[in-house]
C-alpha cells in the first residue's frame, strides 16, 4: 500500500461516490481512506431527503443524475421516489416558488404549481389552512444515507477500489504545487492525485496541504414521532420554508427538521466518532410549534427521539468542489449541508474532473475557487455560516446582502461615502456601494431603490458620476514567461505595445470561457490584471496552473484604490486636475491627478467616456474630495443598468465555461490562430462550422420587473433559460440575455415566462443605445 493513482480521504456518502464514480470511469488505482467506519461523520445521522430543482441548469442536473441513479439502485439504498411538496403561507413566498417553477421549465424540468386543496390531498396530513399555493414536484423523494453509502462501497469495491477503515490520515506531504504522498496510521501512500472529502473535518484536511477551505460545523437538529399506522403509506416529502421545516416519512413515522435562528458552532475532536451532541428544546421550539400547526398529527404523536448531529456548512450553504487553487492535484469535495441529495451529481462531476481535467460543466457556484482568504477567518466563518444556516429557507430575494461579517474589507472612502448616503454592499468580504439614498424592502418588484438607482444612470448617460470600483480583484503578472503565459490562456494577441490596455478572456481547452479580464501591459515584461471582486482566486489559479518558474503573479489589490469617473462630462472634470489626458480608448499611463500619483486606465464598464483612476489608497480619500463636488455619486446597482444597455457581459451570469467566444459574440475578442493559444484548435474548429448557439439580446416591458431565470419561449416550442435582466432607464425597457440555438438567433419575435405569466419579447441584434460605441472614443 505504499502508491496509488488517486487517494480519496473520507469514507462518508461523498467519499464513497467519488470513489464509485471513478470506477465507472476505469480508475480502480484508487484508494479510500476512513478513520473511522463508513458513514461514521455525518452520513449516518443525515434525513436523506432528495430535492432536485435549484437555481441554475447545470446544478439541476447534477441533483436529477443523482435522483435517477438512487432510483436505478431502488430498495438496495432504501430509495421512495414519493416526491416532494413544499407550501407558501405569504404571498411573497408565492411569488418565489412561481419564480422557481418557471425557472425549472426553462430547465426542462417537471415542476408543478398546485393549490392548497390539491396540496392536501396528496399529503392527507396537511391542514391547508392560509396557505397560498404550493409545488408539487412528482421525481423527488428520499434515501437511507447508510444504504446508499454501503451500495456506493460495494460497487467501488467490486471494481476494484481498496477502502480502508479505521484508518486516521495524519499529514500531507507537498512538494511545490503538488501533494506526493498520503501519511496515515498505516503507513505512507505516495499519489498522483488526493481528494479531501472529509466533510466537516474539509478545512482541517486543507490545513495538512498548507491551504484553507472555508467549512465549519454547525449543530442541526431535527425530532422523529413516535410509530403510527395513522402515518399513509408513499406520503411525499414535505417542506415549509415560511414554517422553516421538512418533514420525512421514516418507518411508520416522521422526522421534522428545520432551519431555525442561533444554531451553534461545534469545534470537531478529530476522534468525533458516530456521536450526537445534547438537544436543544428550547432552540428547536419555534419549528416543533410550526411543524405541529401545519401537521396536526405530529402534536397527537409526540416526540419519540430528539436528534442532534453536526452537519457542515460554508458561508453561503452550498458545498466546496475543485482544484485546490494553489495545488496541481488537491480536489476538494466536502461541506454538503444536503450532502445524500447531491452525492450521485457530486461523485460524477468530481471522477470527470480528477479524469478529464474537467467536470463537464460549470460549477462556479459549488467551486472551491469562489470563497478565499476573508471567507476562511475562523470567526467569520463561522458567522457567516451561522446566518446562512438560519436564512436556508428564507425568500431568496434579488440582492440579498448578508447582515453577518460587515466591514471586514473597506476602501479608504467607506466613511465618506456612508456620509453621503452610501446604502453598502459586501462582495468577497469587500464593502462597496449599491446605491446612495434610503434603504430598501427587499422584493421581487420595484422597491425604494429604484428611484435613485434612476438617477445615477441618469447621471452617468447625462453628466458626470464617481464610483468606487477599489473592490476588482488586482494582479501583477511580471517576469519573461508573463507574455507567452498570457498567450497561451487569452484569447486575445497579448503582444501589443506598452500603456494598451486588452480586454480579453482566459479559454480552457475545448475553447470555453474561464474568466473575462482586462490587462494592461505596463512595461514589457510586466501585464496588470483586473477582475471583478469575486474572481481573483479562480482567474489567477488558472494562471498559476500554467505558468513557468519565470513567472510571478502578484496579489496587488490592496495596493490600488479604484475610482471610475464616467459620464460626457468626466473629461471636463478630470481636466480640473490635470492637462495630461491626452490618449485614447483602451489606452492606460501614469499621471499626475490633484495630489496623487494615478495610474489612469480609459475604460469602461457602463458604456461612456470614462477612466478608471487607479491610486495608492492614501491619496484616494483626497483625490475623490477634489472630484466630488463636480459628480454624482453611484453605486453598482447602476453599473448593473448601464452596462445591459450596452450588452456588455458579465462571467458567471451572461458567459461562463460552458460558453466559447463565438457563441457569446466575443470573436472580436479572440485571435484563434495565435501560437500558443491552448485553446486554438478548439477556437478554429467552431470558428469554421459555426457556434451551436448564440447569445442573444431582448427587451420586453418595463413591468414586471425581471432578475434572471425567467423563461424564454419561441413559437416553435424552444425553451431556453433568461441569464441577465435589468431595466434600462436610458431606453426605457427590461432588457435581457438569453442563449438561442443558432437556428432561432436570427428570429425577433418570443415571450418571455415571468412567475407563470407570459409577456412579448423582442430580440435586437445590437445595443439600442450607442450601438456603434462612439460614446466611450468621444
Amino acid at each position: 500500500m505504499n502508491h496509488s493513482e488517486i487517494v480519496i480521504i473520507g469514507g462518508g456518502v461523498i467519499g464513497c461516490s467519488i470513489a464509485y464514480h471513478l470506477a465507472l470511469r476505469g480508475k480502480t488505482d484508487v484508494v479510500l481512506i476512513e478513520r473511522l467506519g463508513l458513514t461514521h461523520g455525518t452520513t449516518w445521522h443525515a434525513a436523506g431527503l432528495v430535492g432536485q430543482l435549484r437555481g441554475s441548469s447545470n446544478l439541476t442536473q447534477l441533483m436529477r443524475y443523482g435522483a435517477e441513479l438512487y432510483r436505478d439502485f431502488g430498495d438496495d439504498a432504501g430509495w421512495h421516489g414519493v416526491g416532494s411538496i413544499r407550501v407558501a403561507a405569504t404571498e411573497e413566498r408565492w411569488q418565489e416558488l412561481k419564480r422557481a417553477a418557471t425557472t425549472g421549465k426553462s430547465f426542462g424540468f417537471d415542476v408543478h404549481l398546485i393549490t392548497p386543496a390539491e396540496a392536501a390531498d396528496l399529503y392527507p396530513l396537511l391542514d391547508p389552512s392560509g396557505l397560498v399555493g404550493a409545488t408539487w414536484i412528482p421525481s423527488d423523494g428520499y434515501v437511507d444515507p447508510s444504504q446508499l453509502t454501503q451500495v456506493y462501497a460495494k460497487l467501488a469495491r467490486e471494481a476494484g477500489v481498496r477502502i480502508i477503515q479505521n484508518c486516521r490520515v495524519d499529514g500531507l506531504e507537498r512538494r511545490g504545487r503538488r501533494i506526493t504522498a498520503v501519511l496515515t496510521g498505516q503507513g505512507r501512500i505516495e499519489a498522483d492525485t488526493v481528494v479531501n472529502a472529509t466533510g466537516m473535518w474539509g478545512d482541517e484536511t486543507a490545513r495538512m496541504a498548507g491551504s484553507r477551505v472555508a467549512v465549519c460545523a454547525l449543530e442541526h437538529q431535527y425530532m422523529v414521532t413516535a410509530k403510527s399506522d395513522q402515518i399513509p403509506p408513499n406520503l411525499p416529502t414535505f417542506r415549509d420554508p415560511d414554517g422553516r421545516f421538512y418533514i420525512k416519512p421514516e418507518a411508520s413515522a416522521l422526522a421534522i427538521g428545520g432551519w431555525e435562528d442561533g444554531t451553534a458552532p461545534f469545534a470537531v475532536p478529530r476522534d468525533f466518532g458516530p456521536e450526537l451532541l445534547p438537544g436543544d428544546f428550547e432552540r428547536f421550539e419555534p419549528l416543533g410549534e410550526a411543524a405541529m400547526t401545519r401537521v396536526p398529527y405530529i402534536a397527537e404523536a409526540g416526540i419519540h427521539t430528539m436528534v442532534n448531529g453536526p452537519i457542515p456548512f460554508s458561508p453561503d450553504a452550498e458545498p466546496i468542489m475543485g482544484l485546490n487553487g494553489d495545488l496541481d492535484n488537491l480536489f476538494h469535495c466536502c461541506g454538503f449541508s444536503s450532502g445524500i441529495a447531491a452525492s450521485g451529481g457530486a461523485g460524477l462531476a468530481m471522477a470527470n474532473w480528477i479524469v478529464d481535467g474537467d467536470p463537464g460543466m460549470d460549477l462556479w457556484p459549488f467551486d472551491v475557487r469562489r470563497f478565499g482568504r476573508p471567507h476562511t477567518v475562523t470567526s467569520a466563518l463561522r458567522e457567516r455560516a451561522i446566518e446562512a444556516y438560519s436564512r436556508y429557507y428564507a425568500i431568496a430575494y434579488p440582492g440579498h446582502e448578508s447582515r453577518e461579517v460587515r466591514g471586514q474589507r473597506r476602501s479608504p472612502l467607506y466613511d465618506r461615502l456612508a456620509g453621503r448616503g452610501a446604502v453598502y454592499g459586501s462582495k468577497f468580504g469587500y464593502e462597496r456601494p449599491n446605491w446612495f439614498g434610503a434603504p430598501e424592502t427587499p422584493g421581487f418588484g420595484r422597491t425604494e431603490a429604484w428611484r435613485h438607482v434612476a438617477a445615477e444612470h441618469r447621471a452617468v448617460r447625462e453628466d458626470v458620476a464617481l464610483i468606487d470600483m477599489s473592490s476588482f480583484a488586482k494582479y501583477d503578472v511580471t517576469g519573461p514567461g508573463a507574455l507567452p503565459l498570457l498567450q497561451k490562456l487569452a484569447g486575445a494577441e497579448m503582444d501589443v505595445p506598452v500603456g494598451k490596455i486588452v480586454y480579453t478572456q482566459l479559454l480552457n481547452r475545448r475553447g470555453g470561457i474561464e474568466a473575462d479580464v482586462t490587462v494592461t501591459r505596463l512595461g514589457q515584461e510586466h501585464f496588470y490584471l483586473v477582475t471583478g471582486s469575486a474572481f481573483g482566486e479562480h482567474d489567477t489559479s488558472i494562471l498559476r496552473r500554467h505558468a513557468t518558474p519565470d513567472v510571478a503573479i502578484t496579489d496587488v489589490g490592496s495596493a490600488h484604490a479604484v475610482l471610475n469617473v464616467c459620464g460626457p462630462r468626466s473629461r471636463d472634470l478630470l481636466a480640473t486636475l490635470t492637462g495630461d489626458l491626452g490618449f485614447g480608448y483602451m489606452q492606460g499611463r501614469m499621471i499626475d491627478l490633484g495630489f496623487a500619483p494615478v495610474l489612469a486606465l480609459r475604460a469602461t464598464y457602463v458604456g461612456e467616456l470614462g477612466w478608471e483612476l487607479h491610486v495608492p489608497p492614501e491619496y484616494a480619500r483626497d483625490l475623490y474630495d477634489r472630484l466630488a463636488d463636480g459628480a454624482t455619486d453611484a453605486g453598482y446597482r447602476a453599473i448593473q443598468s448601464l452596462r445591459m444597455e450596452k450588452h456588455y457581459l458579465t462571467w458567471a451570469a451572461d458567459i461562463t465555461a460552458d460558453n466559447d467566444p463565438y457563441e457569446a459574440g466575443l470573436s472580436f475578442a479572440v485571435k484563434p490562430d495565435k501560437e500558443l493559444l491552448l485553446a486554438g484548435p478548439a477556437l478554429r474548429e467552431i470558428r469554421d462550422r459555426g457556434p451551436e448557439r448564440r447569445l442573444c439580446w431582448f427587451t420586453t416591458e418595463a413591468e414586471p420587473v425581471m432578475h434572471g431565470g425567467e423563461l424564454l419561449a419561441h413559437g416553435s416550442g424552444a425553451l431556453t433559460s433568461v441569464k441577465s435582466a435589468a431595466f434600462g432607464h436610458t431606453v426605457g425597457r427590461t432588457i435581457f440575455s438569453a442563449y438561442l440555438p443558432a437556428a432561432l438567433a436570427a428570429e425577433t419575435s418570443f415571450e418571455v415566462e415571468i412567475m407563470g405569466e407570459r409577456h412579448p419579447a423582442v430580440r435586437h441584434a445590437a445595443p439600442l443605445y450607442d450601438p456603434r460605441g462612439e460614446r466611450i472614443r468621444a
